[in-house]
């Protein structure tokens, strides 16, 4: 398997420079972010529904236990 390898790779190496190198680095972090921040984008409203219903529920609660109380 690794003689077969070794058969098919390309005869010259191709010289990647620093700044090649940054170029991609920087492309690829883009990229990752750019993709995070659209599946954030997509979700979040279910994200705030959520939350928003959480807190509705749990601010119901207490206010009616305050009423209890007094």
């Amino acid at each position: 398997m690794i003689g077969t390898f070794l058969a098919d790779a390309p005869a010259t190496v191709e010289k990647i420079t620093a700044s090649d190198a940054m170029t991609k680095l920087w492309n690829a972090i883009i990229t990752a972010f750019t993709k995070m921040w659209e599946i954030i984008a997509v979700n979040m409203p279910q994200v705030g529904n959520f939350f928003a219903d959480y807190w509705n529920l749990h601010f119901s609660i207490y206010f009616g236990n305050i009423l209890y109380l007094l």
